[in-house]
């Protein structure tokens, strides 16, 4: 008997979609452009997060020190970094091993600025801080600056604040967005159900007639809407995954070693927060025609 209602309860929901072409596609077109606006803000808000966590790893705070100075006084203001609160680790790297990490980063058509730097080394002996707590940076970098003999100090704690700044801007923007772009799809959907109910209603006073119950007479519709949100969704996933996979490899050479997501990754938020969200809409859209167009 269960199966037996929902099969028809699908049989009319599909049925619904065919009859109203027009506002079906309609429909399912401002689900797709909802959720394909939204997925582009949840793709860049989820990469923007990533990137913050990466920084937040690489936080690391760099200590020069004066070309003239000794390495026994590098070594002790070394010493009093590693005693600053909130100090993991003081590595040292001389002016020599700088050179060398520049050099295995440069092009080799760049020959001849090798050679000049080789001859003449400007590069200072540093040391670099790995902190216990990144939200600490900027303290830590005031504390290192007034030991004495250290030329200048360098910290990433701005940056780190820009992107959760941009972060949390993105997080709202796309919260208002999807509440707007899903008020419109549930109009929208809702007209298109009450378009099915008007060219059914005769059907629908007979099934109330012979004692139809509420509910028998509302799934048909119920489902209607949850497949227009599945279909859209359906759609709005193809393209959202193939343009960020198109785009992908050109965006990583771009950001180097910052790592972005790949879309294997993303897949299944995007899968299931689509359909999720797009059946949502289409529940929505249905029981707000029914509620006003739907005397039962």
């Amino acid at each position: 008997m269960i199966f037996r209602n929902a099969k028809y309860f699908f049989a009319q929901g599909v049925k619904g979609l065919v009859s109203n072409s027009l506002m079906t596609l309609a429909s399912i077109g401002i689900v797709i452009a909802s959720l394909v606006l939204f997925g582009v803000f949840v793709l860049f808000g989820l990469n923007i997060n990533n990137i913050g966590e990466q920084i937040k790893d690489q936080c690391e705070i760099n200590v020069y020190m004066p070309n003239d100075m000794s390495r026994d006084d590098v070594r002790a203001i070394g010493s009093q970094l590693g005693e600053l609160e909130f100090v993991k680790e003081a590595r040292l790297y001389t002016k020599e091993e700088r050179l060398q990490n520049y050099k295995e980063g440069v092009h080799q058509d760049q020959a001849e600025v090798i050679t000049t730097l080789e001859t003449d080394n400007p590069l200072r002996d540093a040391y670099v801080l790995s902190l216990t707590d990144v939200r600490k940076a900027n303290a830590v970098a005031i504390e290192a600056a007034k030991i004495k003999g250290v030329e200048e100090v360098t910290n990433r704690q701005d940056l780190i604040q820009s992107i959760l700044s941009i972060t949390n801007t993105i997080k709202h923007i796309s919260a208002w967005l999807l509440l707007i772009l899903a008020a419109i799809s549930i109009f929208i959907i809702s007209n298109t159900i009450k378009i099915g109910m008007f060219a059914r209603r005769k059907e629908i006073n007979i099934m109330k007639f012979v004692g139809a119950t509420d509910w028998f007479i509302r799934w048909p519709f119920i489902i209607e809407g949850m497949l227009l949100g599945a279909v859209g969704a359906a759609v709005a996933i193809c393209i959202v995954l193939f343009g960020y996979s198109s785009v992908f490899g050109n965006l990583q050479s771009f950001m180097g070693n910052i790592k972005l997501l790949e879309a294997s990754e993303l897949l299944s938020v995007i899968v299931i927060g689509f359909f999720a969200m797009g059946m949502t809409i289409g529940m929505a859209g249905s029981a707000m025609s029914l509620r006003k167009h739907l005397h039962v």
